[in-house]
């Protein structure tokens, strides 16, 4: 399921809907966190309207947040101290809340792109927020500079999902650790819920040259590349093979063994009397 790999521990999820269907953006990133057993209390969704264009609005959504964690916190705390007999047991963690954002075309209608990397990261950065969602449609974004706007989004998300058919999505996950993966799935969709199938192998169920979901996709025929235009040839023919084997180098000839003559001239000075063999060092 799409949820699987969308609900994760990626905390800013940019959804970029190539398709123009923003008017079903929250029910579907609330469905994608009910199949994850995400329930209703754990999901806030910041309405559109004109009450966007006021800072307080979005401040309020941040104190909100924090304020509903401390009071679920102090009650799970006391639930669990009755239960325990422990008037001092401490108090759990809360896992945070989902915010789903409004999409991007509507921010920009109220606030500047500076106010809205700003507190994109500010929710980031909460404790209180788990995840936050926001879903862009690039032909909706009337800004003279919606390209650079939109790849600053794609900078702070850690999970991006990109629509690009009806029947093709990708997914690119940044990890904490820096690693980054980007991968192409097929989808379909039915009434329960929302399959996908990666296009780069594992056996899918749709194909996506046809676009059906019984028809298993065929294996690509492995194709030997064609050799570049080159002047610099590694491969040998049949007539180099030969004499290269034919060839004796160096070290690896050999002489047949003669005798060896010592050819020697006497000097003038040469003294080869035995009787005193150091009578030239005039001792």
């Amino acid at each position: 399921m799409l949820s699987n790999l969308v609900v994760t521990k990626q905390k800013v999820v940019l959804v970029i809907d190539e398709l123009n269907r923003e008017r079903i953006a929250p029910k579907f990133i609330g469905s994608l966190l009910h199949e994850q057993g995400q329930g209703a209390d754990t999901i806030k969704a910041m309405p559109a309207g004109i009450h966007l264009k006021h800072v307080a609005s979005f401040n309020a959504l941040v104190t909100e947040c924090a304020n509903y964690n401390n009071v679920n916190n102090n009650n799970n705390s006391s639930i669990q101290s009755v239960e325990a007999g422990d008037l001092d047991a401490p108090a759990s963690k809360t896992t945070g809340y989902n915010v789903i954002l409004p999409t991007l075309a509507d921010l920009l209608c109220y606030q500047s792109p500076a106010f809205i990397f700003g507190f994109l990261n500010r929710l980031r950065r909460s404790e209180y927020v788990r995840r936050v969602f926001l879903w862009a449609s690039p032909q909706h974004l009337q800004h003279p500079h919606a390209a650079y706007i939109l790849a600053g989004c794609e900078y702070l998300a850690e999970l991006v999902l990109r629509l690009e058919t009806d029947t093709r999505l990708s997914l690119i996950s940044r990890k904490p650790g820096g690693g980054v993966t980007n991968r192409r799935y097929a989808c379909q969709v039915s009434k329960t819920q929302f399959e996908v199938t990666p296009l780069d192998g594992g056996g899918g169920s749709l194909s996506p040259a046809a676009g059906s979901p019984n028809k298993q996709a065929t294996p690509e025929v492995e194709q030997t590349p064609e050799p570049a235009s080159s002047t610099f040839k590694i491969e040998l023919d049949e007539d180099e093979v030969v004499a290269r084997n034919a060839l004796t180098l160096p070290y690896e000839r050999t002489s047949e063994p003669s005798e060896g003559n010592i050819i020697y001239t006497p000097d003038a000075d040469d003294d080869f009397d035995e009787e005193d063999p150091d009578e030239d060092l005039c001792i």
